[in-house]
């Protein structure tokens, strides 16, 4: 799918309104601005911040969350943001629709439990092959959702050619499943512990098929800011490393501060399953959903994960 680089930012751009401080916020030289969206795998800013990661390095930062990646994406091709957190698929087909971004560190990294493929209680749905023909639910036709799901399809001896997908809110998914709306949905946490306890069954974990140690998210910015601003990337990010080496051992403490910023109810999010934190980013851990992405036509040409990952 092939946009010119103005639409591909008037797309994403109607999906959110920016914060009304980042205008002014600009100004200032020393202060970095940092975007992502409130949930697991993305939540390490609010983490640093909270806990003084960010203050202890001596990062004066501006911590905004954001409805969506999208939105992310757009504040960081108009410089309203330093850097912010998004997926694979999401910086590659910003990367090819002209937008100077590459990643300088790993944010979540995979926990197959926290994301799985739902089916209804009593479906006579089992294994890949019964979804040849059905629809099937997805938060966008040509997203990271959608590319996992029909991957792991024709991974498992199904046939992906033979399904029609349609967009679902996230947070409909799930009751959209259960009426028999749509066959199967890919649900993640902490929607997925919901779904459970309301009689859904999960038949298989689409993310499998990038690996078993893969970034689910990552932080990127701008290629022209990493170059003038060496010295405060590596600070930046020795911070978000430390933040994530805490974050990964302290269950109870990090559930406080997403509860806080998800508005999640705490004892939903003490009950799922949590993302685990990268501390050092390979190409290795960004070239599947490079292959994938290629492969099924969600992004235009080959690219290699070693050009999207700054060196720092």
């Amino acid at each position: 799918m092939k946009f010119a680089r103005s639409a591909f930012l008037a797309i994403t751009a109607a999906s959110v309104a920016l914060p009304v401080a980042a205008a002014a916020q600009a100004q200032r030289p020393d202060l970095v601005r940092i975007g992502s969206t409130a949930n697991d795998s993305y939540a390490e800013p609010f983490y640093a911040k909270d806990m003084g990661f960010f203050d202890r390095a001596g990062l004066a930062t501006d911590v905004q969350a954001f409805a969506n990646g999208a939105g992310v994406t757009t504040a960081l091709g108009g410089n309203a943001l330093d850097a912010g957190i998004t997926n694979g698929i999401s910086l590659a087909n910003a990367v090819e629709h002209g937008l100077p971004f590459q990643f300088f560190a790993a944010a979540g990294t995979y926990n197959r439990e926290e994301l799985a493929l739902v089916v209804a209680g009593d479906s006579p749905y089992h294994v890949a092959k019964d979804l040849n023909g059905k629809t099937l639910g997805t938060s966008a036709i040509k997203d990271a959702n959608s590319l996992h799901m029909v991957a792991w399809i024709d991974k498992n001896g199904g046939d992906s050619s033979t399904v029609q997908l349609v967009e679902v809110p996230f947070s409909a998914m799930a009751a959209t499943v259960k009426r028999g709306t749509i066959a199967a949905a890919p649900i993640a946490e902490p929607a997925l512990t919901l779904a459970k306890a309301q009689g859904l069954r999960v038949i298989g974990h689409p993310m499998d098929v990038y690996g078993e140690h893969f970034m689910v998210g990552g932080w990127f910015a701008r290629t022209d800011y990493i170059a003038a601003n060496l010295p405060l990337m590596r600070k930046l990010t020795a911070a978000i490393y430390q933040t994530a080496q805490w974050a990964n051992t302290h269950p109870e403490e990090t559930a406080a501060i997403l509860a806080k910023y998800s508005k999640i109810d705490l004892d939903l999010v003490r009950k799922m399953n949590r993302s685990p934190y990268g501390t050092a980013l390979t190409p290795a851990m960004l070239q599947p959903y490079l292959d994938l992405g290629y492969k099924y036509k969600y992004i235009g040409k080959q690219l290699e994960a070693g050009d999207l990952i700054a060196k720092l």
